[in-house]
């Protein structure tokens, strides 16, 4: 069991210990504190003493010893109400911070683990044979009325055990019946301020926050807790089906965890594949992202580089506007005239044929791209042109015999289309012009595989 932390700046740790000593003066000031001999001091002493030992064997890292006045004993024990099933959560919200009766509405969630209350205590030398302990209670979630009635409750206990130690008691009750006595058994219900109307107990030490920050901050407790929870938890990897500890698996936004070692695995396969695009959660029905941040812990500095890079690469090649300059191959925007200016080496080029830019004239077709090649070519050969000029030429003027050969040219934009399996219905990947890849000319109504085979037999006779 952990030590009790000794802290004076826990959650209204600081401001309850000066109430504390505030509420024990005017106690002393209106003879509320009798005068005890000193054997009933030194019994007061002994008894508190072993109280504040059991209460920090039980209580642990939840209770912190804070510091007071003339060697009193405080301190301040975080309780966490139980709720072994969760609770529902109902707030009441406005719509557009209209603070309107007809704007208000309930939102309902529901959390695993609840906020806790802060409770502070102040032993005096009177305790436990004459007079109760001074306590303070305060909550991030509860409204001042409702903290106020648990106050009472406590009053009412020490009344039912006088002159025994009733901490421990106190502390018990706020964990096991506080929720019952506020009403909250069939879920919590969190309202406008306004709407909560009562006497509050000057012990109550909490500051009237919207109903917004109070569901904030459950939520936001509830997520910290659950994940603790996990950490120390084992669990099956959805994977290699291998049981772990919760500390060596990767949990991702959408809920799904795996063992750090399978979603290495994983991410490694996908990087080393340029599918950086399927690098999602491996459960099929989902398909979550898996954060940046996660990936450039898993994949290391080389690994993380190529994944942003494919990334940017692939999300470009998806934008219908971004063609890729022919000289140094940038990335540039496409203008409404199909035409483009590369930002790195300012080459002005048609986006279509991919020569330069030709306002007014009709592109420059394969087989003539073929032709000018092959001139530049012979040209080259009768001088002392440079030899790797030479060899890029040649490259070049290959892979435009292969582009001729494997494809058929679009009938729209005269772009090179290459079928890699299915029917003859094809859709231009540059214009996005359908056409036939049989006949090479634009689909109409009626065209068909039948009256394209009528067609040739027609032309054959």
């Amino acid at each position: 069991m952990e030590s009790p932390r000794h802290d004076d700046e826990s959650h209204g740790g600081a401001a309850a210990t000066a109430l504390l000593h505030e509420m024990l003066l005017r106690a002393r000031r209106d003879g509320e504190e009798p005068e005890l001999s000193d054997e009933q001091l030194r019994s007061n002493d002994q008894l508190q003493e072993d109280e504040m030992l059991a209460l920090e064997a039980i209580y642990g890292d939840n209770i912190s010893i804070l510091s007071a006045k003339d060697g009193l004993r405080c301190f301040q024990v975080h309780v966490h109400c139980e709720i072994p099933d969760g609770i529902s959560v109902s707030a009441e919200l406005s719509r557009d911070d209209n603070r309107d009766q007809n704007s208000r509405f309930f939102d309902t969630f529901s959390v695993q683990h609840l906020a806790p209350i802060s409770f502070t205590c102040l032993m005096p030398p009177s305790y436990p044979s004459h007079h109760a302990p001074y306590f303070t209670l305060s909550s991030q979630w509860l409204d001042t009325v409702k903290v106020s009635s648990l106050c009472l409750m406590l009053d009412t206990i020490w009344s039912q055990q006088l002159g025994l130690e009733v901490v421990y008691g106190w502390v018990q009750w706020l964990q096991s019946s506080a929720l019952s006595h506020l009403g909250f058994n069939d879920g919590i219900v969190i309202q406008q301020p306004d709407s909560m109307m009562g006497p509050v107990d000057v012990r109550v030490v909490a500051d009237i926050v919207s109903v917004e920050s109070a569901v904030q901050w459950l939520i936001s407790y509830n997520e910290e807790q659950c994940h603790e929870s996990f950490l120390i938890g084992l669990h099956d990897c959805m994977i290699c089906f291998t049981e772990r500890a919760g500390i060596d698996f990767n949990k991702l936004p959408c809920g799904h965890y795996f063992c750090q070692r399978c979603m290495e695995t994983y991410s490694r396969m996908h990087v080393a594949e340029g599918t950086v695009l399927k690098l999602l959660c491996p459960n099929d029905k989902w398909g979550g992202i898996i954060p940046p941040s996660l990936l450039k812990r898993m994949l290391g500095d080389k690994d993380f580089e190529r994944w942003e890079r494919l990334t940017l690469q692939k999300t470009l090649d998806s934008m219908s506007d971004v063609a890729y300059c022919p000289r140094c191959v940038t990335a540039c925007l496409e203008d409404e005239e199909n035409n483009a200016q590369c930002s790195k080496c300012f080459f002005s080029f048609c986006t279509r044929c991919r020569y330069l830019r030709h306002i007014g004239e009709r592109c420059i077709s394969p087989e003539e791209k073929l032709l000018s090649l092959q001139d530049r070519n012979k040209v080259r050969q009768l001088s002392k042109g440079n030899f790797a000029r030479s060899i890029n030429l040649a490259n070049e003027i290959s892979g435009i015999k292969e582009v001729l050969r494997s494809s058929i040219l679009c009938p729209h934009c005269g772009t090179a289309i290459s079928r890699v399996s299915g029917c003859d219905h094809m859709l231009c990947s540059n214009c996005r012009q359908p056409f036939c890849y049989a006949c090479g000319k634009p689909l109409h109504r009626g065209h068909s595989s039948a009256e394209l085979i009528r067609r040739i037999r027609q032309e054959k006779h």
